[in-house]
């Protein structure tokens, strides 16, 4: 049979004052793994930093490269896109013009192909 047994006051007393006087004879020692806990916790903290918040930003940063090359791409194509659109309109208006449709008019080529970069550097040279 198991008896549960309360220590009383003065025993616990005992036992506080000799654990106070363990760590107040062994401060060095107490002291030490102090700093070490310390340093373990601002190593920890670190490692956070390097592996979640700097990866974060680095990866904010290259998005931020991708799209800028991304709006430059989409800026070119609406030039391409417009003087395709250009040369759809002058050819339509020569084919409105006239009265007649004459099979040796020569119309202008507005595929996306036959548009060159040179006509890009005209309109992005501002």
């Amino acid at each position: 049979m198991k008896l549960l047994v309360l220590q009383s006051d003065w025993n616990f007393n005992k036992f506080y004052k000799s654990a106070v006087t363990l760590y107040r004879s062994h401060k060095l020692f107490w002291t030490v793994i102090e700093i070490f806990l310390l340093i373990c916790a601002i190593l920890a903290c670190g490692i956070t930093y390097i592996l979640i918040i700097n990866k974060a930003s680095t990866e904010g940063y290259s998005l931020k490269q991708v799209n800028s090359t991304l709006s430059k791409t989409d800026f070119q194509y609406r030039i391409v896109k417009t003087n395709i659109l250009d040369l759809k309109q002058q050819n339509w208006e020569k084919i409105t013009s006239s009265n007649t449709y004459w099979q040796s008019m020569s119309l202008l080529d507005s595929n996306i192909e036959t548009v060159e970069m040179k006509d890009i550097v005209q309109h992005t040279s501002w």
